[in-house]
């Protein structure tokens, strides 16, 4: 091979990648592929990886990692591609942290463009995350790795159907239950790539947590709500493109909009109808100078009393004109025609009152989840049975003891301690003894139950039993769940 590697640059599901050196000196990126399996697996595999070959050479766009060339390197088959030395996308915000509307509006613009480029060459990428996002020297983002893309030229079943390709804390909920999978999909996948670039989180949840736990979640369409610190115009985009069905999400071309989209605008009316997704989109820019020369013509022909005068055949018509300070809406007390609405339940206004808290975004209902009010610890005694409570605040840890009968130093009867989810959120149930060894340590999804049963045990100076409930990930709920126990030794 003629390309002279320089060192490591990362691991992949489907290889290593190698910074490497061309022949004239140039940088490059060495994809390398290792082929494992029967003749016949290899085969195809080959077939797979020369089909990604041909996705990469016919996408021509500055957007896109182009394919510089193909070589077999014995077993290994290697993708070249210009290096890109700024790095992802996830490790610049793992790095910086968030980045702001403002400098996230280029990134969208551009990777817009970059996804209707390849839609309308029939190419669906089927893996856009943070990690497929990179950066050139000059810090332009480019798309890559469409080693999982699919023409809609090509022949189909060069995949398994029962294998969901993806990435799940950003592929579309289609795509998690193995459904077809189309440009919607890609669409899906760049607004959870804006979210992150924008919260650090996914849009079902933080990308750190359990794959499994993920990919029920996408499969569920369990798309937490777009944070409401970001701008109304970035929230209204990334609703659109995070929208569960994908019959419902706009097109790549059309939320780029402008002469690169499918229809440019013809007027101020539509462009003003689409202001507020392409100023999200980072491709606003032009519409802001149109809308900004439209106001200072007319302000040019304002007299100084703001009284503006228009001629029409001779005929003069005065148009008054009147200031009025705009509404500000706060976070919890939205405006109404123009005036600040009641301040929603639960709240002051701008917060949430003590024990309260909003799970589900909804401004008019303020702070609907309410904390349960219980001691710290609670006592369960098999007399109650059962009790139920909240995870509120968010960081919520509910502690409860489960009084245990003297004993005589027999070794008989059992305590079976269950929680029961509601439908919104994980809980994870710890039952310990009082010297701390732990009994049980079930994680249970929203709608799920799961029980730990202590028994045959002689409980003479072995102490109470322990009970420790807490949030798994970000999800919420106001619900309650139910704690509950049954016998004694």
């Amino acid at each position: 091979m003629d390309y002279a590697v320089v060192r490591r640059l990362g691991r992949g599901g489907m290889g290593v990648v190698d910074l490497a050196r061309a022949p004239d000196g140039t940088e490059v990126a060495l994809k390398r592929l290792a082929l494992h399996g029967t003749p016949d697996e290899v085969a195809r595999a080959r077939g797979r990886i020369r089909r990604e070959a041909e996705v990469l050479a016919s996408l021509d766009h500055p957007g896109i990692v182009r394919l510089l060339d193909v070589v077999d390197d014995g077993d290994d088959v290697v993708l070249v591609m210009p290096y890109l030395p700024g790095g992802s996308l996830h490790e610049r915000v793992s790095r910086d942290g968030p980045m702001t509307p403002e400098a996230a509006g280029p990134l969208a613009g551009r990777l817009l463009d970059a996804l209707a480029a390849a839609h309308r060459q029939g190419v669906v990428h089927r893996d856009i995350k943070p990690e497929n996002v990179l950066f050139s020297a000059a810090g332009e983002p480019c798309l890559v790795d469409f080693g999982v893309a699919r023409s809609s030229d090509q022949t189909l079943g060069l995949t398994a159907t029962s294998m969901v390709v993806g990435t799940p804390a950003f592929m579309a909920p289609e795509q998690a239950r193995g459904e077809e999978v189309t440009a919607a999909a890609d669409v899906f996948s760049l607004g959870a790539t804006l979210l992150f670039a924008l919260t650090g989180n996914g849009p079902y949840g933080p990308a750190s947590t359990d794959p499994r736990v993920l990919m029920h979640r996408a499969a569920s369409g369990r798309i937490e709500k777009v944070p409401r610190e970001l701008p109304a115009d970035v929230r209204t985009l990334l609703g659109e493109m995070l929208d569960p069905r994908p019959e419902r999400r706009p097109s790549a071309a059309r939320l780029r909009g402008g002469p690169a989209g499918t229809r440019p605008f013809t007027g101020l009316v539509d462009a003003v109808r689409h202001n507020r997704a392409l100023a999200a989109a980072g491709v606003g820019a032009v519409l802001l100078l149109l809308l900004v020369g439209v106001g200072v013509a007319l302000a040019g022909r304002a007299g100084d009393d703001g009284d503006a005068a228009t001629t029409d055949g001779g005929t003069t018509t005065e148009v008054t004109t009147t200031t009025t300070e705009p509404c500000e809406p706060r976070a919890f007390q939205p405006c109404r025609d123009g005036v600040l609405g009641p301040i929603a339940p639960n709240t002051d206004g701008d917060r949430c009152l003590d024990g309260f808290a909003d799970y589900d975004g909804d401004v008019e209902n303020g702070c609907e989840a309410e904390a349960d009010g219980l001691d710290d610890p609670a006592i369960l005694t098999e007399r109650a049975g059962s009790i139920e409570a909240t995870i509120v605040p968010e960081d919520d840890v509910d502690v409860f003891v489960l009084p245990i009968s003297e004993s005589t130093g027999l070794c008989r009867g059992s305590i079976a301690v269950t929680i029961e989810v509601p439908a919104g959120i994980v809980l994870q149930m710890t039952v310990e003894r009082d010297d701390g060894e732990v009994m049980g340590q079930p994680v249970v999804e929203g709608e799920g139950r799961a029980t730990v049963t202590v028994g045959e045990r002689c409980i003479v100076d072995d102490g109470d039993l322990r009970v420790t409930v807490r949030a798994v990930g970000s999800d919420r709920t106001g619900e309650r769940y139910r704690l509950s126990r049954e016998g004694s030794f």
